[in-house]
């Protein structure tokens, strides 16, 4: 994979390239050295959190492109993973997709045999436990339940529909969680 992301890299104008998995996991990148890699770590939990957003706001997401003063963030969504890629804030971008389609192509083409390698099964965690917990406190309550979860999550700061099973814990979502169906519904979880 490295080697397709040299190629992705060779476009004139981008700076670097990452491949991420739908989870949230860098699986691997082509960054200069001066760019620590727990920095793409967190931008890689950061890709899978918003292009979810995204989804479940509009419906499938093909393309995001932030542009900043000095820099633009483009992300490609495949199937099975996110290539980001840091470029100059002046990129082609018709020049860098039309680059990327056949390498992405091919890190599709290498996907199933990422996926068929065996993964641990990992327990839901704090946050998405949380989650449920005011889910059935609000069933128990027999209050307005889009009215109640409307009004936790503009208090927690984060849609509650976002978290599922693979959400990593967050203990800032977790504590603002908390708060909010302390206040909203006057129990603590």
């Amino acid at each position: 994979m490295q080697t397709l992301l040299r190629q992705l890299n060779s476009v004139p104008g981008v700076v670097g390239s990452m491949v991420c998995s739908p989870d949230g996991h860098l699986l691997a990148h082509a960054f200069p050295p001066s760019v620590d890699p727990s920095t793409l770590e967190r931008a890689a939990a950061s890709i899978t959190e918003r292009t979810a957003a995204l989804q479940t706001a509009l419906g499938p997401v093909g393309t995001i492109d932030l542009r900043y003063t000095s820099s633009r963030i483009v992300v490609k969504v495949m199937a099975g993973a996110r290539v980001l890629f840091l470029c100059s804030p002046t990129i082609n971008l018709q020049l860098l997709s039309m680059s990327a389609v056949g390498v992405l192509r091919q890190m599709d083409r290498l996907e199933p045999r990422a996926a068929a390698a065996p993964r641990r099964a990992a327990a839901p965690g704090a946050l998405y436990q949380a989650v449920q917990l005011v889910e059935a406190l609000i069933q128990q309550s027999g209050g307005d339940r889009i009215r109640l979860r409307g009004q936790i999550a503009l208090k927690a700061g984060f849609t509650l529909d976002l978290i599922d099973e693979d959400t990593p814990d967050d203990p800032v979502k977790l504590r603002n969680l908390k708060a909010a169906a302390r206040a909203v519904l006057g129990q603590d979880l």
